[in-house]
């Protein structure tokens, strides 16, 4: 069975309305989406920051920055380093921003520095928002000078659409519709997805293929706020977060431990602290290396993606530190569809390229002599 790629749907799960779950205790009121980027748009339809800026961080979806611009926003950005960790000098650097935007990657709290920031912006009537897509199910206590909380519920798990927004004080409330085309075309390619799964038919994978890919299409097209499905709300009303939390902590623990001695990958994270629940297993490769070594994945059935492609909007010469990322992450699937024999494989397929490769770029210790010793035996 291949790894990563989108989630899937064996059949359609009943419709039910949201019950809210566990999980999501911590926000208050939280209005569901069909996606984050509506989410935005519906916070920034109800919001009256004291300016019209945005400060954005420069690692980041290019989904994230178009509500800001349809809206009428200056979008300025800060950098990220190699680790993941805000630029605290850019940041300061723009004192008077109406709306800051923050989160922590993968999971894990890269935003932790903020504190005396995030401070000097309340204080200064800045409009605090965490986006928290990544740390949906992380355990560790935010920062008590967040305004709003917005999410992306659909990136853990196989839904239709899924995001939300909540506010930390404010209450937030609003009249939404459905968005039926692109509910309806997320729904057949995840059903189509599943279907695939079971069969292995390429011809009904390239199907759901097309359909994820129109669905995106019309998401970029029209980043209205709409509400959630009822499909959606079913599954994530039901969904085992501390199963989901337990296989995801489990699977990348078994990736930090194997890939340790794979000379040309660096994980970004080299320890996983209790209440981390984690994304993806993101790893740093060489820019000339990354796109050879993902190929060799994708051939083994390993899917792996790239967060994210560069936004227009950013300056590369600007963001020196920040294009470290862009140009070498690689994130490794760990979610809660897979298990240890999967982690296992990924590592395995890891290995292999870096022997069979080893004299494509440059020399890698050890590997002629794990060849002799083979032939030997």
């Amino acid at each position: 069975m291949e790894i990563g790629s989108e989630f899937w749907l064996d059949s359609i799960p009943e419709r039910t309305a949201v019950t809210m779950p566990d999980y999501l205790n911590e926000y208050k009121n939280p209005v569901f989406t069909a996606t984050c980027t509506g989410a935005i748009t519906l916070l920034l339809q109800q919001i009256q920051p004291k300016r019209k800026s945005a400060l954005l961080p420069a690692y980041i979806c290019e989904s994230v920055i178009r509500p800001f611009l349809a809206m009428g926003y200056e979008c300025r950005f800060y950098g990220v380093d190699e680790n993941l960790s805000p630029d605290l000098k850019d940041i300061k650097a723009f004192p008077d921003a109406g709306v800051f935007l923050h989160l922590g990657y993968y999971g894990f709290p890269t935003n932790s520095n903020l504190s005396a920031v995030l401070k000097s912006f309340k204080e200064g009537s800045t409009v605090i928002i965490e986006d928290v897509t990544h740390t949906l199910f992380s355990s560790y206590e935010r920062s008590p000078f967040n305004d709003y909380y917005i999410g992306s519920l659909r990136k853990w798990f196989g839904i239709p659409s899924g995001g939300f927004l909540a506010g930390a004080d404010a209450e937030v409330d609003w009249p939404l519709e459905e968005n039926p085309a692109y509910v309806n075309k997320r729904l057949a390619a995840l059903l189509n997805k599943g279907a695939y799964i079971r069969t292995n038919d390429m011809e009904i994978k390239t199907e759901a293929l097309r359909q994820f890919s129109e669905a995106e299409e019309l998401m970029e097209e029209d980043f209205a706020p709409y509400r959630i499905d009822g499909v959606s709300t079913g599954i994530i009303s039901r969904v085992d977060a501390q199963e989901l939390v337990r296989k995801r902590r489990s699977n990348f623990a078994i990736l930090m431990d194997g890939v340790e001695g794979i000379d040309f990958l660096k994980p970004v994270f080299s320890s996983m602290d209790a209440g981390i629940c984690p994304m993806f297993f993101p790893v740093l490769i060489d820019k000339e290396e990354r796109g050879r070594i993902r190929s060799r994945l994708t051939e083994q059935g390993i899917y792996c993606p790239i967060h994210w492609p560069l936004p227009a909007q950013l300056d590369p010469q600007i963001f020196v530190k920040t294009m470290l990322i862009y140009d070498r992450i690689l994130s490794i699937p760990c979610d809660q569809r897979y298990g240890e024999d999967d982690m296992k494989r990924i590592i395995s397929v890891l290995r292999t390229i870096d022997c069979s490769d080893a004299t494509e770029k440059k020399v890698r210790k050890g590997c002629s002599q794990s060849a002799k010793e083979s032939a030997i035996s």
